[in-house]
């Protein structure tokens, strides 16, 4: 008698997506401090459907879909910027030292590809070097390089050669890799997911405004230099100085083999509680929650140990914020390759879509009772 098999199917891909877009958003070079590049992809996207696009003095891109004229003002922000390097010494014979931007880790390195782009914007492709396990010894080989002792193989044979090319130190050096839809196609993998896909995911509600009459003031933010410090989320809720600000970012995915059970990709909506930089309002987390509810869609709550978001600026500007962080799940952050689920990134975008139509200035009134 013939056994009954499970039949296995590659699951089709969820919800609609703009590939095109999402490639270009994140295969921008753009570390902190150096995000105009990207700054650039994301205007091209959002000016369509903005009313007005500003700028603060460090550069965060502030898009604007205006409302009735009487309601209160919403922050989504997204950071543009990538962690990378910039270019600390040139050798004699043409190697290039590294200095970090941003939180690396000096396994996921060597022999990864490098973009350096010079100040006339031009770019040269590079590798990290890395030496052959051949005779080396056994402590060596088991010990993690710190990012100082790493360096870059231009395929130069002197340092008058890397400096005919134009670079010099300061030059930004970001990693190079491809956008990849994976074997099931709900999987995405590319540089620089941390946090271009919360500049895609502001972008996207923007663009489904279009023609929607709503009471609130939505800015779409697209932040810079917040790998460093959350520097770009302080100086932009000044310049808007918003009634309730929501961060969108990344989160780390507890789901592959060596972690600690957690936030796993593909549920859908992921609630921050806390990290280390803020407390999710809880009356806005409520909110959040039973909404999703309403719009059948999944929640899971994600409490981030270490590490923060531009949550951590903007909840503490002027008397205090309304505010909260809406994280995407992904694998393998602060490398050259990252995952996310297109799950999390739809209903996302679905769930911020129906809030900002809703906000009014009766619930602002509520959320700000909640923690009176």
């Amino acid at each position: 008698m013939e056994e009954n098999k499970k039949v296995v199917k590659i699951e089709e891909a969820y919800g609609k997506v703009d590939l095109k877009m999402m490639e270009d958003f994140t295969s921008a070079d753009g570390i902190s401090g150096c995000e105009k590049e990207a700054s650039r992809v994301m205007k091209s996207y959002v000016e369509p459907f903005a009313d007005e696009i500003t700028y603060d003095n460090l550069g965060s891109l502030i898009a604007l879909k205006k409302g009735t004229g009487k309601g209160p003002k919403v922050m989504l922000m997204g950071h543009i910027d990538e962690i990378g390097f910039v270019v600390r010494s040139i050798e004699e014979k043409g190697f290039i030292r590294l200095a970090p931007v941003g939180g690396w880790w000096g396994h996921v390195l060597l022999s990864h590809p490098v973009t350096i782009t010079t100040r006339s914007n031009q770019k040269y492709v590079g590798v990290i070097g890395s030496k052959p396990p051949h005779g080396l010894p056994a402590d060596v080989r088991s010990k993690v390089m710190e990012v100082k002792d790493l360096f870059v193989d231009l395929g130069v044979k002197s340092k008058e050669e890397v400096e005919l090319l134009g670079i010099r130190p300061g030059d930004m050096v970001s990693p190079k890799s491809e956008f990849t839809v994976l074997a099931n196609p709900n999987y995405l993998m590319a540089k620089a997911w941390d946090d271009r896909v919360g500049a895609l995911i502001a972008t996207e509600v923007l663009m489904n405004l279009k023609g929607v009459k709503h009471q609130a003031d939505v800015y779409a933010v697209g932040t810079v230099q917040e790998e460093v410090g959350l520097r770009g989320s302080k100086t932009a809720t000044y310049a808007v100085h918003p009634d309730l600000g929501i961060a969108l970012d990344v989160t780390v995915a507890n789901d592959i083999p060596g972690t600690e059970p957690g936030t796993k990709m593909g549920v859908g909506i992921t609630l921050a509680v806390q990290d280390s930089s803020h407390l999710g309002h809880r009356g806005l987390l409520s909110y959040m929650s039973d909404l999703a509810k309403e719009l059948k869609l999944d929640v899971q709550y994600d409490t981030l140990l270490a590490g923060g978001t531009d949550s951590g600026e903007n909840h503490k500007s002027f008397d205090g914020i309304i505010n909260c962080t809406l994280s995407i799940p992904s694998r393998y952050i602060h490398s050259h390759r990252a995952l996310i689920h297109r799950k999390d990134y739809v209903d996302t975008v679905t769930l911020m879509t129906e809030f900002v139509k809703r906000v009014d200035w009766d619930l602002i009134e509520s959320l700000r009772s909640a923690n009176r």
